[in-house]
């Protein structure tokens, strides 16, 4: 296993910790595999595969930050992207309300899966804005006065 499932990594000067990122990711990532089968066969090629391999993608840069300290802004910085992009892509499947099959084997409803997405990905939106924040402004005070803190 990588270094992530047992060390823990020194942030980046400014860097506060943000664990729930993760969390988030891999909770969206098993809900988007329940809302599959909510989803028309059209659109579970159209949009959860996409969906799926870009929270994936998320997923992993975070994993490669962790396991490489040498690398660890480059993939947070890519992370961040994959983030932005992958919202994108759940605003165009919630405009075209694509979950939205009653599940045969499933208590929750499509809405009650809608609802619970859109909480996990306000949370995870709002834990990279935050980290993202909290750097630019550590490079910000670094940058104007020559002093790391």
């Amino acid at each position: 296993m990588g270094k992530s499932e047992y060390n823990e990594c020194k942030t980046l000067p400014g860097e506060s910790e943000q664990p729930q990122i993760i969390l988030d990711a891999e909770a969206i990532y098993g809900l988007l595999i329940r809302a599959e089968v909510m989803m028309s066969k059209v659109d579970r090629v159209r949009y959860a595969n996409r969906a799926i391999e870009q929270i994936l993608d998320v997923i992993r840069e975070f994993i490669l930050a962790y396991d490489f300290e040498d690398d660890r802004e480059m993939h947070l910085k890519r992370m961040c992207a994959n983030v932005a992009v992958f919202l994108r892509t759940m605003r165009i499947i919630a405009e075209r309300n694509v979950i939205c099959i009653m599940p045969r084997y499933d208590t929750a409803t499509p809405d009650m899966l809608k609802h619970e997405l859109m909480e996990r990905m306000a949370r995870l939106d709002e834990g990279v804005t935050r980290w993202k924040k909290s750097i630019m402004k550590k490079r910000r005070v670094r940058g104007t006065t020559g002093i790391e803190g």
